[in-house]
């Protein structure tokens, strides 16, 4: 399997599901990965997906960089600041769909894993996730986007420790902070609820999910659009088709049948 083709896409109906699949390395991602989940995201943002799922294969999500790829840029600073930019493009594109997105969690969750985690909607886990960001550890800072993200999350006081105690956070402190936002016994149990809650979000109103995610990427400064804005389409939706079917399933004691989603 090739690094490109160790990140995976599925649209199976409504739900879009990314996999990285390259257990041998505690999926660490590449270069090439991180361009691949850049494609894979674009392709979603073209088809009638409602809702995102993130996943990994093997016992571990994502163990961050790919170590021997890093050991072969440490003397080309271009191609590390590339890549590091390359990364901060996806995990942006990631945080700016507008369908709600679900990452599942298991094992190892460090670095680059824990920036895809916190791009994403929602975190589901299972009692053997564990997170850590060490950039310090290496001499690095932690970027003012993943920063920010990040203490969207679990606010600034955990994000600093966190950061600057580079320690490993188990996963029911993760829990108790916020950082995961469902914890489940076991894989089987975290797999059905996952796609239990992605199907849920692909009877919902897809125009009221994407609005929702801007209203809260604009309160929390992850994603600012602008209050003017915001507040037109809060107004507009009064006169939306998602109103309208939304409020006459009401009325007439059934489920409503929204249509497509929108951007």
């Amino acid at each position: 399997m090739s690094m490109a083709n160790a990140v995976t896409l599925v649209i199976d109906g409504a739900i879009a599901r990314l996999s990285i699949e390259r257990p041998a390395q505690r999926n660490a991602m590449s270069h090439a990965m991180w361009q691949a989940l850049g494609e894979h995201l674009k392709t979603i943002r073209r088809s009638e997906a409602r809702a995102l799922m993130l996943s990994s294969t093997g016992e571990h999500f994502c163990a961050g960089a790919d170590i021997a790829e890093l050991r072969s840029q440490l003397a080309d600073p271009d191609a590390l600041r590339a890549n590091a930019q390359l990364v901060q493009a996806v995990q942006a594109e990631l945080a700016a769909m507008p369908i709600p997105s679900l990452a599942l969690i298991r094992g190892a969750c460090v670095g680059g894993g824990v920036g895809l985690a916190v791009a994403c909607d929602l975190r589901f886990a299972t009692p053997d996730a564990r997170f850590a960001l060490t950039p310090t550890r290496l001499g690095l800072h932690y970027s003012l986007a993943d920063t920010r993200r990040l203490a969207a999350v679990i606010g600034v006081a955990r994000a600093r420790e966190m950061l600057l105690t580079a320690a490993l956070v188990d996963a029911p402190v993760a829990a108790a902070w916020g950082l995961v936002s469902r914890l489940f016994d076991d894989s089987e149990a975290l797999e059905r609820e996952a796609l239990e809650q992605a199907s849920a979000w692909t009877q919902a109103s897809p125009d009221a999910l994407a609005c929702t995610k801007r209203v809260l990427g604009q309160l929390d400064g992850s994603q600012p659009t602008g209050e003017a804005e915001l507040s037109a389409a809060f107004l507009a939706a009064f006169d939306g088709p998602d109103f309208r079917e939304g409020a006459s399933a009401f009325l007439e004691k059934r489920s409503p049948c929204f249509p497509g989603k929108k951007d």
